[in-house]
């Protein structure tokens, strides 16, 4: 039985449980509309990813603009990085070896 008000137009909560019952289907599993949204993306700040390496937050948006590293930009223009991509570069960057620098030898041209 539908809820009518006024000159026979279904009233507001009527329609409010018209349209929950519709998008009832998405929250059970297997209805009608199961569609999962997919995870957000990890997401870290300048700052976050400046300690990881050890180095200052402006290095890293250096980093972003010579290409080594894609930003994100925010609505409010705020650059955030892909932790993925960020822990990536965090362990080619540890696994590098240190350059060989070769021992001083006394007498060698200063």
């Amino acid at each position: 039985m539908r809820d009518y008000g006024q000159a026979g137009h279904p009233s507001l909560f009527a329609q409010v449980r018209s349209v929950s019952a519709a998008f009832a289907g998405h929250r059970q599993p297997g209805g009608p509309m199961t569609h999962v949204p997919p995870e957000p993306e990890a997401l870290l700040t300048p700052a976050e990813v400046a300690a990881l390496f050890r180095v200052d937050p402006k290095t890293v948006t250096r980093w972003a603009k010579a290409g080594k590293l894609s930003a994100i930009r925010t609505l409010g223009g705020h650059r955030r990085y892909r932790a993925a991509e960020v822990q990536a570069l965090l362990a080619g960057v540890q696994g590098e070896e240190p350059p060989v620098v070769p021992p001083h030898q006394p007498g060698a041209g200063i």
